[in-house]
Parts: structure tokens; C-alpha cells; sequence
């Protein structure tokens, strides 16, 4: 949890304890005051996950709009740039090889939540005996490749 806090910090972004009920939602950021708000009393591993979401939403920019499909997509970015900075794809392998596909105790073992492994596996394409992170179309275009 100190690394979000340590990203947090160089990113000059405070970290405030509210009460969010009203919004139902864990978390939610303003770019404009450089303040991510949190629920108080979340589980460890919800949020370390909502904490590296806004994390994501801060750094991206991201701001909510009227159009519901940008703001999906912008969620979707922000769930999947937290994956990756939460979960070491040694750790997943050892997960993944210890609880097959079952993906809320992968989730447990990482300290994260579910959605947060949805979005790591959402990013993974494997072809043969091989798993590439953000692939793209054409040949060597992908952020990671690691044989499984």
C-alpha cells in the first residue's frame, strides 16, 4: 500500500478519508484540487484496488462526461492500468497455477479484488505457449510477452 502512497505523493495528489455513500461509489477523484477521496473503513485489498483505480483516472486525466461509452472505456483504461501496477505476472502465474481459474482466490492471494484480475486477464492474449500483455495487431507489437 506504501507505493500507492509514495505515487500519490510524487504526483503531488492527496489522499482524503470521506464518506462516499451518497455518490455509492469507494472512490472518485478531482483532477482540478489534485485529491483522490476515499470510503473509510474499506477492506485492505478493496482499497488498494480502489486506491490504484484513481491512481490511474489522476495520471490518465480522466474526467467524467456526459457520454456514458467514453466514461466506460475511461473506467475500463483506469481498472486495467491499476491491474498492472498491482499485480506481478509471477505472482499471478503462482496464483493462477495454485487456484486454476477460480478467480476470487487469485484475487485474495494478490490482495486485490476480483474486478482488478478481470482487467489483468482482460489484457493477456494467449497464443501456444506463450501470453502477451497488450497485444496488437502486426508482428512484435506488445507490451510483455512471457511463456507460460
Amino acid at each position: 500500500m506504501q507505493h500507492l502512497y509514495d505515487l500519490a505523493e510524487s504526483l503531488d495528489v492527496r489522499i482524503e478519508y470521506a464518506d462516499l455513500t451518497h455518490l455509492d461509489r469507494d472512490g472518485d477523484c478531482s483532477i482540478d484540487s489534485r485529491t483522490i477521496r476515499l470510503q473509510p473503513g474499506m477492506l485492505y485489498r478493496l482499497e488498494r484496488s480502489v486506491l490504484a483505480h484513481e491512481l490511474a483516472h489522476m495520471i490518465r486525466g480522466d474526467r467524467r462526461t456526459i457520454l456514458g461509452h467514453y466514461d466506460d472505456k475511461d473506467e475500463r483504461r483506469a481498472d486495467e492500468w491499476a491491474a498492472h501496477f498491482l499485480i506481478d505476472i509471477n505472482s499471478y502465474s503462482a496464483a493462477e497455477s495454485r487456484f486454476g481459474t477460480n478467480t476470487e482466490a487469485i484475487a485474495q492471494e494478490l490482495e486485490v479484488m476480483d474486478w482488478i484480475v478481470e482487467a489483468y486477464e482482460r489484457t493477456m492474449q494467449r497464443i501456444g505457449n506463450d501470453v502477451y500483455f497488450n497485444a496488437k495487431m502486426g508482428v512484435g507489437q506488445w507490451a510483455l510477452k512471457v511463456t507460460a
